[in-house]
């Protein structure tokens, strides 16, 4: 082609043809409910561990982990408004390239030291290093009203695109780069927010999804895309200062102080080299 010459628009008629061909695939990519593998086998944690404050790995003498028909129940033999010891449930795996997904419903009790805090829960992902409560990862934040924000423990970091209003903000709000977002680099300390576009929680069950790619992860909730982040990174073990891609790392359903259930916690395993 000329420098300087432009191509020539493609044709409506031939425009509409192409449309045609591709727009069944990528709708039958979105729907493709094939290659999935239940990781919660519906009776026991085979494939999980527990972490619990004072308790430690594996150890739950107060049954704050129970499994009733498929459903994981967290708090189920606590009394509403007692104190109780908070963690999580983790794989023995790691996973890097991968498309996760969960269904989760709060309950009714409340537990103290949260009792006068919003619903609190999450889903960990990328966990590494030390158990401890909390570890450091990336999570989808399971906060009533504030379902779908990126939070970072362990001064990770990441890129996205934020509202422009918004940028210089603590807890800016994720906004898509088709829809005016700016670039932005969030992280900066031990824990950061990062607010999620919009809310679509709802009552009853709702349906989480994490799409992973080594270093760049996308949040869904109940089909809608609500956060997205690149170049997760996290400081090197042997140079603080200097900072590493995160790519890999555990999963962790999170237990803190709130009643909730999950259940339905899937994965497909994606091809690693996709962009």
């Amino acid at each position: 082609m000329p420098i300087g010459r432009s191509p020539a628009p493609m044709p409506r008629f031939f425009a509409g043809v192409l449309l045609a061909i591709i727009l069944p695939h990528l709708e039958n990519a979105a729907a493709d409910e094939s290659n999935w593998t239940r990781i919660v086998n519906g009776n026991d944690l085979d494939g999980w561990y527990t972490y619990l404050q004072k308790h430690g790995k594996n150890s739950d003498p107060e049954r704050i982990v129970t499994i009733d028909d498929g459903v994981i129940h967290l708090y189920k033999h606590a009394e509403h408004g007692s104190e109780v010891v908070q963690g999580y449930i983790g794989t023995d795996k790691e996973y890097s390239h991968y498309h996760l997904r969960v269904q989760y419903k709060w309950g009714e009790k409340k537990f103290r030291p949260r009792f006068e805090a919003l619903r609190d829960a999450g889903i960990y992902y990328h966990m590494v290093g030390a158990d401890r409560v909390w570890p450091r990862a990336l999570q989808f934040q399971v906060l009533r009203t504030h379902v779908g924000d990126i939070v970072t423990v362990g001064h990770l970091r990441y890129d996205t695109t934020v509202d422009p209003a918004t940028k210089d903000d603590d807890k800016p709000t994720f906004m898509s780069p088709e829809n005016g977002g700016v670039p932005h680099t969030h992280g900066l300390h031990l824990i950061t927010h990062l607010a999620r576009r919009a809310l679509h929680e709802q009552e009853d069950w709702n349906t989480i999804e994490i799409i992973v790619h080594g270093d760049r992860a996308e949040h869904r909730l109940n089909g809608h895309l609500v956060a997205r982040l690149t170049k997760a990174r996290q400081p090197d073990p042997n140079d603080p200062q200097r900072y590493i891609p995160l790519t890999k790392g555990r999963i962790l359903l999170e237990i803190e102080a709130a009643e909730v259930f999950f259940r339905n916690v899937e994965i497909k395993l994606l091809d690693g080299t996709a962009e």
